[in-house]
């Protein structure tokens, strides 16, 4: 237990005291001037108390709290680790023996194709000895003349099979005249290397001048 100290108390009684002794000495010096009757009256009325105040008691700190007990977890087993051995890698400084390896010749370069050998071609012709388109009266009447050109498609056999024009001669009935001549003439028939084939865009121009028809 702490032991509190008894100094304010003590200094409190000692107040009291020379209130009490203060006191009784006013009294004296007012009887001896004639005050006493009025001040013993005043002593009688009047009590003097003596107040004792509690002793301050000082603020200490709290103790501390007591220990407290508890379990610690027990440690985590042991594990052993295997002992690992890693493979050294040869130095930078080490020698690598090559082997040579003998690669296969390559094949040889196929032989390239041989070019196709050009075609020999020959249009169509006019037979010798043809007939001449009929010139149309009334285009000689008024002098109309001038070139005709037409595209043709001959067979084999050297006939027409499609014709049109594809340059007229200004006149219409020149143009019509030169189609029906040249879709009953007969043509020599193209070829192919020698061999006769039906061609088309083979084309014939035909002059019409009016001193040929008269």
């Amino acid at each position: 237990m702490v032991s509190y100290t008894q100094k304010p108390q003590n200094s409190t009684r000692m107040v009291g005291l020379g209130v009490v002794v203060l006191f009784h000495a006013l009294v004296g010096l007012a009887m001896a001037s004639g005050l006493g009757p009025k001040i013993t009256n005043m002593i009688t009325e009047t009590e003097v108390a003596i107040i004792d105040t509690p002793p301050e008691v000082e603020d200490l700190p709290p103790p501390p709290p007591p220990p407290v007990d508890f379990e610690l977890p027990p440690p985590p087993p042991q594990v052993v680790l295997p002992s690992i051995v890693f493979d050294t890698p040869p130095p930078a400084t080490a020698i690598t023996q090559v082997q040579q390896v003998e690669r296969p010749a390559p094949p040889p370069p196929r032989p390239a194709a041989p070019a196709p050998a050009p075609v020999q071609r020959v249009m169509p012709a006019l037979r010798r000895g043809a007939e001449q388109p009929e010139y149309p009266s009334a285009s000689l009447r008024l002098e109309e003349e001038g070139p005709t050109t037409l595209e043709l498609c001959v067979d084999e056999n050297g006939r027409v099979g499609d014709a049109k024009v594809v340059s007229s001669s200004g006149f219409p009935r020149l143009d019509e005249a030169a189609l029906k001549w040249v879709r009953r003439e007969r043509f020599n028939a193209g070829t192919e290397n020698g061999q006769r084939t039906a061609m088309c865009g083979f084309r014939l121009t035909y002059e019409w001048r009016v001193e040929r028809g008269r």
